[in-house]
């Protein structure tokens, strides 16, 4: 029974115990029935915040208000706490949408896993999400950090540890959890995928009462998991006057720049090389703040220039940062290395496409098989989901930081001039076939498409052409007479010429 007015109400916690008093202060409620809904602090002679279940029977109503709420008051005094996580010293801007998603996503679902590139922001999200929903759980949050564990065989070990469960005679660590309520964070998981796919697995077969939330730059791909891709930060829209207003990604550019330097200022002057800077970078958190850091030695504009050597320029000032997220390069590389040597090859040769392209195109220019691998790239975050372009094909998309990185590979591994040469042949293909299509009243539509679609591509293989292969070059210009035509743009690429 529940008094809407005082909050008061008669209340059933642990199997073995009843106990009736004042309640003040539930976790959100989760669930209905004879069982948890929550934890509350109860004023009676207990030690502990108790588990609360709302007793479910004929004629007995079951929709009641939240219980008034003293969280602080838990919190204070460290039960369900969050448990592992380093103090944040900086602030957490926007996500508010993120939060919430994958917060709900914990309400419905026992494993959730957050993907996306390195530097995008996963650890620190979990965090937050894990401060937000710690009143949940009975026994609290914990996190382990799994990037230092190097042997798959040690994952299981290193959680138990982290736990503070010890494996007796005979009881698995496993089992050790069974009566828990509580919230597992396992954070990087990407170079021990299989481990922490086979714990999670077994930790969802033994323990009812444990919820998963998982980061990594691929999916565990386990029964029950719902997978969360993070995207980067908002950029600013390129239609608007100086698309500060509603850009997470300027606005955490601003905040990390008065850190590292208190007379810096968003105005009319900076504001819009902040934003061509956030764009830059592709609204990634990780490149954001490294690049903020150096807004005191070489002022924003100095920075915006020298972004094309930002693997040498944004490294980390913090001495104490994870050896991956102490340079933009490393974080990169963290993920390069965990692919195998076809998939290195594909990445590499990728990078060469300016722009989206198509499952055919990757073909084109990687290789039979490619296609195959450009949907493992996706699972490892190294290649934007496809998204239709203007000629509603699908189309993949590298990062601006992934494909600058990935240009770096493909020059050491002497491999740039037979990528540009594939990308050239593919791109005079589709011009050529377009050509056709433009010539004809049905086609010309479709094929108009397809080049805006293109547009980058032919731009690249265009200015490559006419440095390198003349004949190839007016051949292209061509079969992309009419296009220009249609869109206005014939003086400035005859120019080119």
């Amino acid at each position: 029974m529940h008094d809407r007015e005082s909050g008061a109400a008669a209340l059933r916690s642990r199997a073995d115990r009843r106990l009736c008093a004042p309640v003040r202060g539930p976790g959100p409620i989760t669930q209905r029935g004879d069982r948890f809904i929550g934890i509350a602090w109860i004023d009676l002679p207990v030690e502990a915040p108790e588990r609360i279940y709302q007793l479910v029977a004929a004629g007995l109503e079951e929709r009641f208000p939240p219980l008034k709420s003293l969280d602080a008051r838990v919190a204070a005094a460290g039960m369900a706490g969050v448990n592992g996580f380093p103090a944040a010293l900086t602030s957490f801007v926007g996500r508010t949408d993120e939060l919430a998603e994958v917060a709900d996503l914990l309400a419905s679902y026992r494993l959730v896993t957050v993907t996306g590139p390195g530097g995008v922001g996963k650890t620190r999200l979990a965090g937050e999400v894990a401060g937000r929903v710690a009143g949940r759980f009975a026994d609290g949050v914990w996190l382990a950090e799994l990037a230092p564990v190097a042997d798959p065989a040690q994952v299981a070990a290193a959680v138990a540890a982290r736990l503070g469960v010890r494996e007796q005679p005979g009881v698995a660590a496993v089992d050790a959890l069974a009566r828990q309520q509580l919230l597992l964070v396992l954070d990087n998981c990407e170079h021990v995928i299989g481990a922490a796919a086979e714990l999670c697995a077994r930790l969802l077969g033994a323990c009812d009462d444990v919820r998963l939330l998982v980061t990594s730059r691929e999916p565990l791909a386990v029964a029950g998991e719902a997978r969360y891709r993070l995207a980067p930060l908002s950029v600013p829209g390129p239609d608007g006057p100086a698309g500060i207003d509603g850009s997470e990604a300027v606005a955490l550019f601003a905040d990390r720049a008065r850190q590292a330097d208190a007379r810096f200022v968003l105005d009319g002057d900076s504001g819009p090389l902040a934003v061509r800077l956030a764009a830059r970078l592709d609204g990634m958190p990780l490149a954001i703040e490294l690049a903020a850091a150096r807004v005191e030695a070489l002022g924003l504009a100095q920075l915006l220039d020298r972004l094309d050597d930002r693997f040498r320029l944004l490294v980390a000032g913090d001495r104490l940062a994870a050896g991956r997220q102490r340079s933009l390069a490393a974080t990169v590389e963290w993920s390069y290395q965990l692919l195998d040597e076809q998939e290195r090859r594909v990445f590499r040769q990728l990078s060469v496409f300016p722009g989206p392209f198509t499952l055919k195109g990757a073909e084109a220019v990687a290789g039979d098989g490619a296609a195959a691998v450009v949907l493992r790239l996706v699972d490892c975050s190294l290649l934007s989901p496809p998204r239709a372009g203007p000629d509603g094909q699908a189309r993949y998309l590298m990062l601006e930081t992934l494909r600058a990185y990935g240009a770096v590979l493909l020059a050491g591994a002497e491999e740039q001039d037979h990528a540009a040469e594939a990308l050239a042949g593919y791109a005079l293909r589709v011009a050529e076939q377009a050509a056709v299509g433009l010539q004809t009243s049905t086609g010309e539509l479709a094929a108009a498409h397809w080049l805006d679609a293109e547009d980058a591509t032919m731009q690249q293989v265009l200015a490559w052409a006419a440095a390198r292969d003349v004949a190839m070059a007016l051949r292209l210009a061509d079969a992309l007479g009419w296009w220009w035509l249609l869109r206005g743009r014939q003086a400035s690429h005859y120019a080119l010429l």
